[in-house]
């Protein structure tokens, strides 16, 4: 195996760098960015597989992986840069709780998700040292010390996703609850876009509601317009609430992979790295609460600006 870094991508030809997201062609072995490689849609070598290997230029460092934890590191390296093992020394591997464990493989040889995610709760924590793939580059301890203790439950569908270069991954809470479920995870980005995206679909229901109300400040619009907009607004609705279900698990993954990026970057000591990881990872039910609670306030602003027709306006509705 090698490092990529400096090599350039099979499609765009820019070189690859530490903090890219990197994906090799399980066939040939070439490299590209992940974005790359999407957009293709499939190795650009694909009509040759079979009788073509991709060959690392000259450039290439060549790499090994740490049998503690797994980190790429180059050849020369004499420790690891992230667990710090000794590759020249012969040093003992700290002991892994559960890493291999015949209790947590299943038929096939893979690790029982399941079974982790079960364990998580009984004991409100990752098993630190659990073998699952990198997934974006960063290590399994540290998407699950993110994560907080539903990360068997993520990083199987990570692993999948990644795997199979998908980026759908039902996810009922956010097919329920929209919005609430990127503050509830800390996707803030995501979680202001879709927020920002009802509001806007229910705008033609709040003019529906001035024009009622016969408020001052209503909109100049028929009101056979304004049926044909809101019709609109609840079939996008309804497309938004579909496409959020579908990519909420990839937007959450990719927004937490750029953060989780920062914090190794910022914090390489363990220790000090894993309490920002908690700290800015997990959940948020206050974030929940505040939104709420500012839509309940919106909500009570609005209904002063349809005055003394409130009433009436709830007789037409009922």
């Amino acid at each position: 195996m090698y490092q990529f870094t400096g090599i350039p991508c099979s499609v765009c030809g820019k070189p690859l760098t530490d903090t890219d997201d990197i994906v090799v062609c399980p066939d040939c072995g070439a490299p590209y960015h992940r974005d790359c490689y999407e957009k293709q849609g499939a190795c650009v070598y694909a009509d040759q597989h079979g009788s073509f290997e991709w060959t690392p230029p000259a450039s290439a460092v060549p790499e090994r992986k740490c049998p503690n934890c797994g980190t790429s590191n180059p050849e020369s390296a004499s420790r690891c840069s992230h667990c710090g093992y000794s590759f020249a020394g012969g040093q003992e591997m700290p002991p892994r709780p559960d890493a291999g464990s015949s209790s947590y493989q299943n038929s096939t040889g893979g690790f029982d998700y399941a079974r982790l995610y079960q364990n998580a709760q009984q004991t409100g924590r990752w098993q630190s040292g659990t073998a699952v793939e990198p997934i974006d580059g960063i290590s399994g301890d540290d998407w699950a010390t993110y994560i907080g203790p539903a990360s068997p439950l993520y990083l199987r569908d990570f692993t999948r996703m990644q795997r199979f270069g998908r980026k759908s991954s039902i996810c009922f809470s956010a097919l329920l609850f929209g919005p609430l479920y990127f503050f509830y995870r800390k996707a803030w980005k995501p979680a202001f876009a879709f927020l920002a995206i009802d509001l806007v679909l229910n705008l033609p229901a709040l003019m529906e509601l001035l024009v009622l109300s016969e408020s001052s400040i209503a909109p100049a619009i028929g009101s056979s317009s304004l049926v044909m907009m809101a019709q609109i607004a609840s079939i996008l609705s309804f497309v938004v609430m579909v496409l959020s279900g579908m990519f909420a698990k990839y937007l959450y993954r990719r927004t937490a992979a750029q953060r989780i990026r920062r914090i190794e970057a910022d914090f390489p000591d363990k220790d000090k790295r894993e309490a920002v990881l908690r700290a800015q990872g997990g959940v948020s039910w206050a974030a929940v609460i505040g939104v709420c609670t500012a839509m309940i306030v919106a909500g009570a602003l609005f209904s002063l600006l349809l005055g003394p027709n409130l009433e009436a306006v709830a007789n037409l509705l009922v």
